[in-house]
């Protein structure tokens, strides 16, 4: 398998239903069920992260955010350029690395964003390519390409249109984060990408083995899909959001998303910060714009592998998921800021080795700690030691027995279907601490933490998580935050949680 050409292609906060193949009945996505069709799928994959960053660092390295200290999208570790990761391991193997699409491996400076106008971003593009990256062709997110000056916000800007797409996303709160994109639709973000990659593997070298991520920033919000592709979604077939009405009690962690102040990104776009306050037809129309995203990103899935058939016949692999899912309205809910729901931590994930030609499931629970060993493998290159993951080709891959989820502020345990959660809410003033029995409950409204029945489980969980406090730091790197007045950790645990 060495020197095989490698295609990495991700998603952006993609739900698992999205896909045909796992229950869309809204629209199809056919290049995505192709390549499933010819894939090792996962039934049970998740992220080790539900946000961007410390999930885009695992797949780098192979560690989990408290193991890397890339545990948020807003402070932390960057992805280190001192230490070995995903491209340096590569092209000490002879391979050409590109990334197309979204990076996301540097903390995002918020504070310095500003909804009219775009910044330089010069000093974030020479970070990413001093990881290993030889070509960059950069869309580093749909809301970061119209606050710094990305490859993507360039090309607008040259064209005459970026003030007129952050006018539409940035601009106009009435919009409440849904519109149709308001340019050419060959000149949506995720378009722009898929055409950049499509490029760059019609003129590769197919004797020099090719590491090639494909980095789409859809389906993520501003939900802003062209008006043609929004069409071809029924959704007069939608099987419809999954809540319930008057689900929300003061004792689960939501209830200030529903309620306001928001949780979830979906909050800030609400009247009053108040998620209750959207309408159904709000809902409805958010989620047939999200699926049509969908719809447009599998079309140029299609167009990729159409390309790296041509260039490179058979002799290439492919590894294909998702950062983390979204809300999409279930619980009442969009976004996934503080979410630690099935919606959120489940992800695709398929990978076709070779020229493999037949489908094969698995059912047994893997995270994407695993994705960094097994594009390795895919490349015939034996993973480093000290890693978390383990190589989903590997014959002896046993499963998980616990899964684990995390970032700032918030961790999930998962065994047995059976999830503990700690959130934190509002710098550490609140610790919400729920339950969920996910065979009995798979739609996570009834929080059994402390009830009776669950008491030899719920001490099993907790007894792993101050496990993981000692032997690793789990707890301590993630429930703090840094003070910008203080320069230094604001530590949330203590010693006798």
């Amino acid at each position: 398998m060495k020197g095989n050409h490698i295609l990495f292609i991700t998603t952006d906060e993609q739900h698992l239903k999205t896909i045909s193949a796992f229950g869309a009945t809204t629209h199809q996505t056919p290049n995505i069920d192709r390549l499933f069709a010819c894939s090792t799928v996962f039934l049970h994959a998740y992220s080790a992260s539900p946000v961007c960053l410390p999930s885009r660092c695992t797949w780098a390295t192979g560690l989990y955010p408290h193991n890397s200290r890339s545990i948020s999208n807003h402070y932390g570790a960057s992805l280190s350029n001192r230490k070995p990761n995903l491209f340096t391991h590569l092209k000490d193997h002879g391979y050409t690395t590109s990334l197309h699409g979204k990076c996301h491996f540097i903390p995002v400076p918020y504070p310095a964003t500003r909804p009219d106008c775009t910044l330089e971003y010069e000093h974030f593009s020479t970070y990413y390519k001093s990881l290993g990256i030889d070509v960059l062709n950069l869309q580093d997110d749909k809301n970061n390409s119209l606050w710094f000056y990305d490859d993507y916000a360039k090309n607008l800007e040259e064209l005459g249109f970026l003030s007129t797409y952050r006018e539409e996303a940035h601009m106009k709160k009435s919009n409440q984060g849904v519109f149709d994109f308001p340019l050419d639709a060959e000149l949506h973000p995720d378009a722009w990408v898929g055409r950049k990659a499509v490029e760059y593997i019609q003129g590769s070298d197919a004797s020099h083995p090719q590491f090639v991520w494909v980095s789409f920033s859809g389906p993520h919000y501003p939900v802003d899909t062209p008006a043609s592709y929004t069409a071809q979604v029924d959704i007069s077939k939608d099987t419809g959001r999954i809540f319930r009405e008057n689900e929300w009690e003061s004792s689960k962690y939501h209830y200030n998303g529903f309620h306001g102040p928001g949780t979830t990104e979906g909050s800030g776009q609400a009247p009053q910060s108040a998620q209750k306050n959207y309408s159904e037809e709000y809902w409805t129309r958010w989620r047939q714009e999200y699926f049509g995203n969908v719809v447009l990103i599998d079309e140029w899935i299609g167009n990729i592998l159409n390309s790296a058939e041509q260039q490179w016949g058979d002799a290439f692999s492919v590894v294909f998921t998702s950062d983390h899912g979204e809300m999409m309205g279930n619980h009442s809910l969009w976004g996934k800021n503080g979410s630690l729901y099935e919606d959120v931590l489940r992800v695709p994930l398929a990978v076709r080795k070779g020229c493999q030609v037949k489908s094969h499931t698995v059912d047994y629970p893997v995270s994407s700690v695993d994705v960094f060993p097994t594009l390795l493998e895919l490349a015939g290159i034996e993973a480093p030691s000290g890693i978390d993951g383990i190589s989903l080709l590997d014959p002896q891959h046993p499963g998980l027995e616990y899964i684990l989820s995390e970032c700032e502020n918030r961790v999930a345990l998962i065994k047995d279907s059976v999830k503990l959660e700690w959130n934190y809410y509002q710098k550490g003033k609140t610790l919400y601490k729920e339950l969920y029995d996910l065979h009995n409950d798979p739609h996570e409204f009834k929080n059994v933490y402390n009830q009776p029945e669950y008491e030899a489980i719920q001490s099993l969980l907790e007894t792993k998580l101050h496990e993981l406090e000692q032997s690793e730091s789990l707890l301590s790197r993630i429930f703090y935050e840094i003070q910008p007045d203080k320069g230094k950790p604001y530590w949330y645990v203590s010693k006798n949680l």
